[in-house]
């Protein structure tokens, strides 16, 4: 005798936690509503050489309001050692740069913030 295989679905009571512009949101089984939240990441300073403390910023091949693809150049740096490009991580919108070129960041420091949507721009611009 074979049986029908049972029909998956996602509520809000299997979701499991997730993070939101810096928040933990858990879906409540009380609850029955969905929280949408614009991601927002942060572009980091790299560490481009093992004695690398902080980095140079020389020039931003993006502006505010460019959409970037993963694996896009969007910074040159300036090391102890060279000049590098800093290709990002992820695809999604330039929503503000934080360290402006010519301008010295720590290793690991925030220098841009990226959005996934046009919500998402609005939610870092207000966090910048």
């Amino acid at each position: 005798m074979t049986m029908a295989p049972t029909p998956f679905s996602l509520s809000a009571s299997t979701l499991p936690t997730r993070l939101c512009a810096g928040r933990a949101v858990v879906a409540s089984p009380q609850r029955r509503r969905m929280v949408v939240c614009a991601k927002i990441r942060e572009i980091f300073m790299p560490t481009l050489s093992s004695t690398m403390m902080e980095g140079k910023i020389v020039s931003w091949t993006v502006a505010d309001g460019d959409r970037v693809n993963k694996r896009d150049v969007v910074v040159v740096v300036e090391s102890d050692k060279a000049d590098m490009d800093v290709e990002t991580f992820h695809d999604g919108i330039v929503a503000v740069v934080l360290v402006a070129a010519g301008e010295s960041t720590p290793v690991g420091a925030p220098i841009a913030l990226l959005a996934e949507s046009e919500e998402g721009v609005k939610a870092a611009l207000a966090k910048a």
